[in-house]
């Protein structure tokens, strides 16, 4: 069978022929973890990773898609975004019940019949006309689309639940959320909620009842070896030939990132057959950029961060590099991205690449350094509102996004 490219490495959808299932032990892969908790009646389950880690993708691969029912948190601000995006995936529709009245209705208007979709809400319509002779017509809206139909819909038809980015969800629709999901799931509701690593305990934290009724499913950073078997199954079906040297970058690069690990392949095999070469390392490098550019939007913030806060610009020590001279936000910066790349830098970490970008045998203490990683964090959250980015705790940076690191060591 001869596979194209788009086929075998897939980015944006779920990876069909380059699905890696991940081992937890010699007995069991993640897929049988989630598969067996859906099994089990009244259970709420908590899917946490880091971002970019595979977890929808996960999700897609142990639940069918017919029983899918997908929510996204950065959808839901209010209870009637919440029930309106489950009832829209829903065959419910609203029933319209006609009455007439008034002589030779039927005749000349002959039976009015349709179907109105106005969410979960209630409407009452009534039209008076008159057409020569008297004529009445009222409609009647009953509403097939409550809250308790739209739940029964659910259990009834065996349909899965599934809230995406749980962590966008603002605290009191979590709480009212983990509330219904507590009464429902006993009724035998699937519920499932995905969120980061650091955030997948909030819906516990909001209502305690749900302790002892969850089953929680860490997904763990991607290692390089299971990063290398995507590359080594979808080449293989491509028919291209690359080296391990190829595969072993391919995998640091990609940061953890299965999403990641894709793309980049699919850069490698769409440069490979364009410029009809054979995989080098050399092609490999091209692809990397071509991955960057399509993460052009992280510009703007590194541009915030290089400029750092506006107060104070210029009255900041500089510091001598090999190639030129930098304030402390962008040697921070240059830190972050140095060799190997990797998503948590502790104290002593940091300190040894900055050790290693200066010239000078200075040392920056860990006061100097907390303090402005964490303004370099508020310049994210004031840039990109939406972003988990970085996190900083008990002198440990992680950088949450894999994507803005790639971009940071290949734009």
């Amino acid at each position: 069978m001869n596979y194209q490219i788009e086929d075998v490495f897939s980015p944006r959808s779920f990876p069909q022929n380059t699905y890696i299932s991940r081992k937890l032990d010699d007995e069991e892969t993640v897929d049988d973890r989630l598969r067996r908790a859906l099994a089990m009646k009244g259970n709420l389950i908590f899917v946490s990773g880091a971002s970019k880690s595979g977890k929808t993708v996960l999700c897609h691969k142990a639940i069918a898609a017919e029983s899918y029912i997908a929510l996204s948190g950065n959808q839901i601000s209010t209870k009637a975004d919440f029930w309106n995006h489950i009832a829209e995936q829903l065959p419910l529709s609203d029933a319209v019940v006609t009455t007439t009245g008034g002589q030779d209705t039927a005749a000349k208007t002959g039976q009015a019949q349709f179907a109105v979709n106005f969410g979960v809400a209630n409407m009452g319509v009534s039209i008076n006309k008159t057409n020569g002779s008297a004529f009445n017509q009222q409609l009647a809206m009953t509403n097939n689309r409550t809250e308790r139909q739209i739940i029964q819909y659910l259990i009834d038809n065996d349909k899965v639940l599934v809230i995406d980015d749980f962590h966008y969800v603002a605290r009191e629709m979590q709480m009212y959320i983990a509330r219904t999901l507590k009464t429902e799931l006993f009724n035998g509701l699937k519920a499932v909620i995905i969120s980061l690593p650091h955030r997948s305990d909030e819906a516990i934290i909001c209502n305690p009842d749900l302790i002892g009724r969850t089953t929680s499913i860490e997904i763990l950073p991607w290692t390089a070896a299971e990063l290398k078997a995507i590359a080594v199954k979808g080449f293989e079906l491509l028919g291209m030939p690359i080296g391990e040297a190829e595969e072993n970058l391919l995998a640091q690069e990609s940061i953890t990132s299965p999403q990641l690990m894709q793309e980049n392949c699919f850069q490698l095999a769409f440069a490979a057959m364009q410029k009809k070469q054979p995989i080098s390392l050399e092609l490999v490098h091209f692809a990397f950029k071509q991955t960057a550019r399509n993460y052009a939007h992280y510009e703007r913030l590194v541009k915030a961060i290089v400029q750092g806060p506006v107060r104070g610009i210029g009255r900041r020590k500089l510091y001598a590099l090999a190639q030129g001279s930098v304030d402390i936000y962008h040697l921070l910066l240059l830190a972050f991205k140095a060799d190997p790349p990797v998503t948590e830098l502790s104290m002593v970490t940091l300190k040894e690449r900055i050790k290693g970008l200066l010239l000078s045998k200075e040392l920056l203490s860990s006061t100097i350094i907390s303090a402005t990683i964490n303004k370099i964090i508020k310049i994210v959250e004031a840039t990109m509102p939406d972003l988990d980015a970085l996190e900083y705790k008990a002198q440990c940076l992680y950088i949450l996004d894999p994507f803005l690191l790639f971009y940071l060591r290949w734009k």
